[in-house]
This record gives C-alpha cells, sequence and structure tokens, in this order.
C-alpha cells in the first residue's frame, strides 16, 4: 500500500486533536501532571505541546544536522536556560525540548527569543524573527556574522511525496541566505548577489578573495563570512 506523510498526519490529526487543540497552558498542566515545578521560571520553560514524530517512515529527517538530542541554551522571555537537551525541526520550524521521563514537547515559539545548538565542534545561533515585523524573514534564522553587517540562513526542509519506488515520501533540506547592511535585510542567491550589496567596496573585496584564494557560494554560507568580516574592517578605516 502507497504510503504519504500526508495521510499519516491525517491518522494522527484525529487521534490527537482534544490534546492538539487545547491551550498551551492547559496542556502544560495535561503532560506535566505529575510533576510540580519548583519556580516561575520551569512553568515557562515547560510550556509547550507534545511531540509526535509525523515522518518516521519517510526517507531523511526533518532536523537540523542529525537525528539526535543535542545540548543547547534557550532564551524565553529575556530568561535563558542552559544546557537543554534540544532537537530544531526545520520542516516544521519548531525547537523540540527533551526532559527525563517526560513527553518530549515543542516549545511556544512566542515565548523563544532565540537558542544555540553545539554539533560537531559548530555552534548554530538561532534568533527568533516573528518578533521583527519589518524582516524579511520569518521564524528562527541561524545567526553566522553579527558585526556592523550581518548574514542570516534560513534552513529549511520540504517533503516530496511518494518519492521513494512510489511508496515512501523523501525529505530533502534546503537553505535561503540573506545579509543585513545598515537596516535593511536582503535574501542573495550567491557571489554575485553578495558583491551587488558590497558594490561600494567591491575591487577591494575582489583583490581580498584573489589573493586568499577564496572559494565564496551559497552551497556553504560559511564562505561568505570572511568577506563580510573584510568589508566592515575596509568600512571602518
Amino acid at each position: 500500500m502507497k504510503y504519504s506523510v500526508a495521510t499519516h498526519i491525517t491518522i494522527l490529526s484525529l487521534l490527537f486533536t482534544f490534546i492538539s487543540f487545547l491551550p498551551v497552558c492547559g496542556q502544560e498542566a495535561l503532560i506535566f501532571n505529575n510533576i510540580k515545578p519548583s519556580n516561575a521560571d520551569s512553568q515557562l520553560l515547560l510550556n509547550g505541546r507534545i511531540w509526535y514524530n509525523l515522518y518516521s517512515r519517510a526517507f531523511g529527517h526533518q532536523f537540523i544536522a542529525t537525528t539526535e538530542f543535542l545540548t543547547g541554551d534557550v532564551t524565553l522571555e529575556g530568561k535563558q536556560y542552559k544546557d537543554l537537551n534540544l532537537k530544531y525541526d526545520i520542516l516544521n520550524d519548531e525547537l523540540l525540548l527533551s526532559v527525563p521521563y517526560k513527553p518530549v514537547l515543542i516549545m511556544n515559539r512566542e515565548m523563544v527569543d532565540s537558542f544555540s545548538l553545539n554539533y560537531n565542534n559548530r555552534i548554530y545561533r538561532i534568533v527568533n524573527m516573528d518578533a521583527d515585523s519589518g524582516s524579511a524573514i520569518r521564524g528562527y534564522v541561524n545567526v553566522l556574522y553579527n558585526g556592523p553587517t550581518a548574514l542570516y540562513v534560513k534552513y529549511m526542509k520540504e517533503i516530496q511525496p511518494l518519492a521513494v519506488d512510489g511508496k515512501y515520501d523523501r525529505i530533502i533540506e534546503k537553505h535561503k541566505i540573506f545579509i543585513k547592511k545598515d537596516t535593511a535585510i536582503v535574501r542573495i542567491s550567491g557571489r554575485a548577489d553578495l558583491m551587488k550589496q558590497l558594490q561600494d567596496k567591491k575591487r577591494e573585496i575582489r583583490e581580498f578573495i584573489r589573493k586568499n584564494n577564496y572559494q565564496v557560494g551559497r552551497i556553504d554560507p560559511y564562505t561568505f563570512i570572511p568577506v563580510l568580516e573584510f568589508y566592515d574592517s575596509v568600512k571602518r578605516k
């Protein structure tokens, strides 16, 4: 029988309708009725919805980097919580929290200011852009560089229905790159777009790239970082 994530979602949605549409605070009472948080900070951290894996039979996964929980920090309404077990679902743009002996939670994005994840000697620094109504980016975005200019990457995944043998869905990854110059945030598609945004120092940047033999391209957004660092250093002179 052909399998589709959409079918799976429909079935689970019917099973968990009651839980899914409870208010967040009501869900907290339902999920954590066996514990009594010691303070308001704990209550804030545990405010969320139960997570269910809707993509267990799909090829690929919905998370950034790995299916494992990663050590990271979260800032909720200005309060920082350190050394948590987190996953970032980039298909649904949701942050998951694992607490011992309790269900995995989808954290309330309206309360999340930012979070970080540690993986393979790389730190993902994610900020929530929903509060910035003038931003070209919505939801969580990875901050690769934050100087006078800034570099953002929006990691995403999408589903290709029944792409594997006509039976199973495939999950693929993609990303969008943005730079912030002055107050404007602009999406760029690659090196050429980057140079257009930095054209006031175009000659110096080209010489810098040539001299250091840098390979700059959208496949690896981290390759843009040295260019922006150099641009900011030249602008300061």
